[in-house]
């Protein structure tokens, strides 16, 4: 009894003991062994634990009073697992590194629009068409006033005809509602215009002053135009001595040894600058030669040499198309076809006077496009031109001759000279040579009867030292010229 007594009483003591021992531990307050720098010492209690690097948040769920089983399921479901018998998994913090988030701010200013920029000028050319009171010059006018490389197009009145029943101003006016850029302006004769039509002109385009009957002798012809195109090349001189001159004004083979005597008597002259124009009677042989080869005309070109009309004019058939020649009594009837188109043209509608304008209008502004283009160095074309012989490439008593020429944006660029030619176009090329030869001297001796009697010139007392060759001319004779 007594030792049941004595371990009931033992037992008591030691679970007071231990009882002790707890609440002195739950009390006392462990500190930490350092200091800080006010010399505390802080409770480790107290002290938060250090952030982890990379996950400075707290990785454990706050936990609520109670979770039911309605709050299992769905975190079982967040977890990726079912509420049918699919373990729970462990929530693990991943090692991810959380970027702050940067504080808001107000909205951004709305940010200007950029407008494009403003495209540059397209460089383009002016034109002056000295003779456009003519239908065949208000066609070329329309044809140009088309051309994107033009900017200026001016339209000069020579003299008061009524072959046009339109006046020059009332066309300009219509052609400047026309959506191009090229600006249209009008000049006339009656006001003394014609330096100003040809200030600061890059191309000056020359076309025939009035209606002349093609049947008439080339002579006739000549007299009547080659006073009109003498005024017109002084006036070149003076106002854009380095514009590049087109000469249309028939006959071609007489107006271009006219026009490089009178620049040469200024210091003007630059043979690089001076076209005779071949358009008319190249596009016509080149539709004849596409008709007979039943060919489309524009994979068709046949070059002419020579002149510019009549027996002089030599069409090249037997370059129409490569490795192909036409036959000898089949070219020389095409050549006589060209030759006389003219003629034929004009005959359709009763009298003889000048009906082709349209094709006419047509050739030369493709002339002049090309020009255009090729003095504002966007190509290098190749035309066929009245121009001054190069003496390396074609010996022969003409200094003028038509032949196939490259132009560039300083003029004429290269004189290619005479193709190959068959012993057929040869002889016609001979008795075309003679015939230039003499249209030449007769330009030669008009010239210096109108050099010698001009009172507007009046340079023989400047050039008397300039022999010249005279038979026997009187002065007087040419003094109203």
């Amino acid at each position: 009894m007594m030792s049941k007594t004595r371990g009931v009483w033992s037992y008591i003591v030691n679970s007071s003991k231990n009882l002790n021992i707890r609440t002195d531990r739950m009390l006392r307050r462990e500190f930490a062994d350092t200091k800080n720098p006010k010399g505390c010492r802080r409770a480790l209690v107290d002290i938060r634990p250090q952030p982890d690097p990379n996950c400075p948040l707290d990785c454990k769920r706050p936990k609520k009073k109670k979770e039911g089983i309605l709050h299992k399921i769905k975190l079982k479901i967040a977890e990726g697992g079912s509420n049918f018998g699919t373990p729970f998994r462990r929530v693990k913090c991943k090692k991810t590194v959380c970027s702050p988030k940067a504080p808001q701010i107000a909205l951004p200013a709305p940010q200007e629009k950029k407008l494009p920029p403003v495209p540059a000028a397209r460089p383009g050319v002016q034109v002056s068409v000295l003779g456009a009171d003519t239908a065949i010059g208000q066609y070329v006018a329309l044809l140009l006033k088309q051309c994107s490389c033009i900017k200026k197009l001016r339209l000069y009145e020579a003299k008061d005809n009524h072959g046009c029943n339109r006046d020059l101003c009332s066309v300009v006016q219509d052609l400047q509602h026309i959506n191009t850029n090229c600006v249209v302006q009008a000049f006339s004769c009656a006001c003394f215009e014609l330096e100003r039509c040809l200030q600061n002109t890059d191309i000056v385009l020359m076309l025939e002053s009035g209606y002349l009957n093609v049947d008439m002798p080339y002579e006739k012809r000549f007299e009547y135009q080659a006073p009109i195109v003498k005024a017109y090349a002084d006036a070149i001189a003076n106002e854009c001595p380095k514009a590049f001159i087109i000469v249309c004004a028939t006959p071609i083979d007489c107006m271009v040894p006219l026009i490089a005597e009178t620049l040469k008597e200024t210091g003007w002259y630059d043979p690089n600058k001076v076209l005779g124009s071949m358009a008319v009677p190249e596009m016509r042989a080149s539709t004849l030669a596409a008709r007979a080869l039943c060919l489309e005309p524009r994979y068709c070109r046949v070059p002419c040499v020579g002149g510019t009309e009549g027996e002089a004019l030599v069409p090249l058939f037997s370059k129409a198309v490569e490795y192909f020649e036409f036959a000898e009594h089949n070219a020389l009837m095409m050549m006589e076809a060209v030759r006389n188109a003219p003629q034929a043209v004009s005959r359709c509608d009763g009298p003889c006077t000048r009906v082709g304008d349209l094709s006419e209008a047509h050739a030369l502004a493709g002339l002049v496009t090309a020009v255009a283009h090729a003095l504002l160095c966007n190509d290098i074309p190749r035309v066929s031109g009245f121009v001054e012989t190069d003496l390396g490439h074609v010996i022969s008593p003409a200094r003028y001759i038509a032949n196939k020429v490259e132009i560039g944006g300083g003029g004429i660029r290269r004189n290619i000279g005479l193709p190959k030619m068959s012993e057929a176009e040869m002889v016609q090329l001979d008795k075309a040579l003679s015939s230039l030869c003499h249209k030449q001297r007769l330009v030669y001796n008009w010239y210096c009867r109108y050099h010698c009697s001009s009172p507007r010139l009046d340079t023989c007392q400047f050039e008397f030292w300039y022999p010249k060759h005279h038979n026997k001319m009187d002065d007087c004779a040419y003094a109203n010229m």
